[in-house]
């Protein structure tokens, strides 16, 4: 006799698998962010973006984000699995909740986990309580679904460097005599991209200091916005002509 499963218990089932598979996504993401960061330190300087795409069809982005899961939970969850102990927050938490919680930095986010029950949160929950805390602008789109080709979420930037970047003009298509640039061209993406990725890093940082001390925050952004200026400076006409004391 066939048992008929009422859709409480099915979605029951699914929702148990999805759990599981979050788990394990979180381990595995890991796992692979390791990998990169030991693949990254003997390759050669500027093979980086070339080895990614055709060894691993990884992104730099992508890469990088995994790196970063590896460094902020890799060590505990290696020390909490050394002591066979589940009483470790890290070695109970999902893919999805370990993304969301990227957001809070890395100093603060032990003290979040401690107050707040996380492993029994709902995404939505989640979300909620780490916009609260007042780190996350904007609705954090790595949980949102998965890239069919790779292990992790779609990396998406905020509002203000997206635009930056659809904004940069593309290289134009490679000429016969091209082999020599292609290197650079390389080494120049990801160089581009580091910068992006650091800018960001240092709004979130001015972000979080203009919670605590807006008037300082006002004493580093005032710098920021001079090295940025001298930096646009030197690069409207790069590189610069050559001056000479010579007259014609």
């Amino acid at each position: 006799m066939i048992t008929v499963r009422t859709p409480a218990q099915i979605a029951a089932e699914i929702n148990s698998l999805k759990s599981h598979t979050d788990k394990i996504m979180l381990v595995n993401s890991i796992k692979i962010g390791h990998c990169l960061t030991e693949a990254k330190a003997v390759l050669p300087y500027g093979e980086w973006g070339k080895w990614l795409q055709e060894s691993v069809s990884y992104s730099q982005r992508t890469a990088n984000y995994l790196m970063q899961i590896y460094r902020e939970f890799g060590p505990a969850l290696a020390s909490s699995q050394e002591s066979s102990s589940d009483s470790q927050p890290v070695a109970n938490l999902s893919f999805t909740q370990a993304v969301l919680l990227l957001e809070i930095p890395a100093e603060e986010r032990a003290e979040f986990m401690a107050c707040h029950d996380v492993e029994t949160m709902s995404k939505r929950e989640l979300q909620e309580a780490v916009k609260e805390k007042g780190q996350a602008e904007e609705k954090n789109p790595e949980a949102e679904g998965v890239l069919s080709g790779e292990l992790i979420p779609v990396i998406r930037k905020p509002k203000r460097l997206r635009t930056l970047r659809t904004n940069l003009v593309q290289p134009a298509a490679a000429g016969p005599d091209s082999t020599d640039s292609t290197k650079y061209d390389a080494q120049y993406a990801e160089h581009r991209d580091g910068m992006i990725r650091e800018f960001e890093e240092l709004r979130k940082t001015l972000d979080a200091l203009n919670r605590i001390d807006p008037a300082r925050k006002e004493v580093k952004r005032e710098e920021t916005f001079k090295i940025l200026t001298n930096l646009a400076a030197m690069m409207k006409e790069y590189p610069p002509p050559l001056e000479t004391n010579l007259n014609f």
